[in-house]
Parts: C-alpha cells; sequence; structure tokens
C-alpha cells in the first residue's frame, strides 16, 4: 500500500467496494484510504459472488485507491466493461473529514441490471460488509469502512 500522497497527473482515483477490496487490489497501489460513496447503495444479492453499486439516495463506504493509466485498462478487464457487464462511471465521494473529491466506479450495465434482476431490494443490509469483516488484515488497516 503506498500511501504517499503522490498527487500525480497521471493517477486515476477509482472506488473499491467489492472484489477488489477483498482481493487486495488495493495492496499496492497509491493513496488508500476509506470513502463515503454517495448516491449508491451495495447490494450483494443471494446466489451472486461480488457486489454491484446502484443509484440510489444511499451512501456506503469503500476504499478509494490511485492507479495508473496502465492499471485503469486492466481493472476495465477485471470488471468485464468490454464485455457490457460493468461501466466505469465518476462519483461523487467524501474522504477523512468530509472532503468532496470523485473517483472512477465501476457500476452494472443497464443489461446487467435487467439480466441479473438487479434491485435496492435485493440487500438491504449491505451483506458484502460481512465479507470484508472476514478478512482481518482489511479490518485492521481500514476499521472506519465498518463505522
Amino acid at each position: 500500500m503506498k500511501n504517499n500522497d503522490t498527487s500525480d497527473s497521471n493517477l486515476i482515483s477509482v472506488i473499491g467496494y467489492g472484489t477488489f477490496i477483498t482481493r487486495g487490489l488495493w495492496k499496492d497501489k497509491f493513496n488508500v484510504e476509506v470513502c463515503a460513496v454517495n448516491n449508491f447503495t451495495r447490494i450483494y444479492p443471494k446466489g451472486s459472488w461480488f457486489p454491484y453499486a446502484l443509484k440510489s439516495a444511499g451512501s456506503f463506504k469503500a476504499l478509494k485507491f490511485d492507479v495508473t493509466k496502465e492499471e485503469i485498462k486492466l481493472l476495465d478487464k477485471i470488471e468485464g466493461v468490454d464485455s457490457g457487464l460493468f461501466k466505469r462511471v465518476m462519483v461523487d465521494i467524501l474522504l477523512k473529514n468530509n472532503r468532496p473529491s470523485s473517483a472512477f466506479m465501476y457500476v452494472p450495465t443497464e443489461e446487467t441490471i435487467v439480466s441479473q434482476k438487479l434491485t435496492l431490494e435485493s440487500d438491504k443490509i449491505d451483506r458484502w460488509k460481512e465479507e470484508i469483516k472476514k478478512i482481518t488484515e482489511i479490518v485492521r488497516n481500514f476499521p472506519d469502512l465498518f463505522t
């Protein structure tokens, strides 16, 4: 984890709210910190092996980290952007001390929402938070994810 406050214009801020967190994709990234994602709700439907973020009046906590232009292309592949599973969108976030910022986040495409029957009713309690809590390194490094 490279928390060196690099403000390099070649770095791109990204939100990790699902497997980017649990699979440790944040570990070798710059400026990793907890953020609040506004106007979205994280859902983890039963039978799915990863969560989704749906537009809503809600908010949830996630990790913001910075990646290079090369790394964003790899994340696009991981998230299935070319196959139409997810799309990368710019979202408003709040960092520590309520500092406003923005970052890219992967959200399901309309096709995915329809085909997977995704709704805010799919998960009213943010079940993915329980998956994150199973990883002691995350709990230890980012306790603010759970407050």
